[in-house]
């Protein structure tokens, strides 16, 4: 009992070493619902009502804001791989449902079609380093698009990246993003910020690619912290993009919600932009800092590396070797074994696959990606069994 007791405490103070602040670098925290299905009722768009939602909501706290991104949609029972969106299927619910909208704010379409019609093939969401990332891969008709979003510790913002696999000819890449800036408020005076140019409620703009890269969209009467009867004003969002992907954008200054278009070029495969969620922060604050920081975050996002290392480097022969460590004290499960085994094969395959970056590799990424979540989850069970085996 004496050794039990003393390996106990040397356990013990090595786990609270290791989570010594000094010695913790910032991360960001990564959080999975898990997928949740529901009986859509009233109140929801009418074609979805009575059918079965699909929900699933990966946050990244990054120490500074806590960013939610949410998968929802309505199953069709008729058909098991086609999906049913109600006003979308990407939502930002957090910082804020409104600004970029918790119920849908983002829809790529290929070839005039909305990948967001078929049913994702993952959700994954991920720690690593001093960034989070959450993968929205869907594999459709048009192509293998992997949808990214990349939050780093201590940051305000999101990294977005829209990467394509196509199987067709891509002849039209339009991107769609959708906002309520500051409430879901009628009683409203929208504008939206450009670079050059201040918007206002009612009017549409065609951008100059060139000089307009960036838009603030904002509120003059409900401001962060101003408060009316039925509501309160949450402050303003905004959208960045590298202008030598786009063909064209453009919107309507909507006096409820505002959908801003991109036509993007079909020759490239990767798309990039950042999002900002500038909840509690006043209209003239958010101006003042996309205004100095535009310019640095559009080179950064130039060069900004999605490649995600947890995935990449993921040491497959050391974990083999953890595990085969584990395994030496429980010979009984058999169970175990050959589960590992099988996860070790597909993972030899599918990361040989992600470090060629050649085609396949967004799908060996995302099936990669889920397997290793299964693998670390029962990681710290089989060892808990395995040590009280050797008591």
């Amino acid at each position: 009992m004496s050794v039990f007791r003393l390996t106990a405490a040397c356990c013990l103070a090595l786990l609270l070493d290791s989570l010594s602040p000094s010695q913790t670098p910032p991360q960001v925290l990564v959080t999975d619902s898990g997928v949740q299905t529901v009986t859509i009722g009233p109140g929801a768009p009418a074609h979805t009502i009575g059918l079965q939602g699909h929900r699933q909501l990966i946050t990244m706290d990054t120490g500074s804001l806590v960013y939610g991104l949410r998968y929802v949609i309505a199953r069709d029972p008729k058909e098991p791989q086609a999906a049913i969106p109600g006003e979308g299927y990407i939502g930002m619910p957090q910082p804020v449902d409104c600004n970029w909208y918790g119920g849908g704010f983002f829809d790529v379409q290929l070839n005039g079609q909305s990948i967001g019609r078929t049913l994702i093939h993952s959700l994954t969401g991920r720690s690593s380093g001093n960034r989070g990332t959450v993968d929205f891969v869907f594999d459709h008709s048009q192509a293998v698009v992997r949808v990214r979003f990349v939050a780093l510790a201590g940051g305000d913002c999101l990294y977005a990246q829209v990467l394509l696999e196509p199987k067709v000819e891509i002849t039209a890449v339009r991107m769609a993003v959708r906002c309520y800036p500051s409430a879901f408020v009628s009683d409203a005076d929208r504008h939206v910020l450009t670079p050059t140019r201040d918007l206002a409620q009612g009017q549409r703009a065609e951008l100059d690619i060139a000089q307009e890269w960036w838009t603030l969209y904002y509120d003059r009467v409900y401001d962060a912290g101003h408060i009316s009867p039925t509501h309160r004003g949450v402050g303003p969002c905004a959208v960045l993009w590298p202008p030598g992907q786009t063909e064209k954008a453009g919107f309507t200054v909507g006096s409820y919600g505002t959908d801003t278009v991109f036509t993007l070029k079909p020759a490239m495969r990767d798309f990039r932009f950042v999002f900002f969620d500038y909840a509690g922060k006043t209209n003239a604050a958010a101006k003042s800092d996309l205004g100095e920081r535009g310019k640095s975050l559009l080179d950064e996002l130039t060069a900004f590396a999605f490649t995600d290392p947890s995935l990449a480097d993921w040491p497959l022969p050391e974990k083999q070797a953890e595990i085969r460590r584990a395994l030496a004290s429980l010979p009984e499960d058999k169970e175990a074994a050959a589960q590992y085994d099988r996860w070790a094969r597909e993972l030899a395959e599918q990361l040989t696959l992600v470090r060629s970056g050649s085609s396949g590799a967004i799908m060996a990424e995302a099936d990669a990606a889920r397997t290793i979540g299964q693998w670390d989850i029962g990681l710290p069970a089989l060892k808990l069994k395995a040590l009280l085996n050797e008591i």
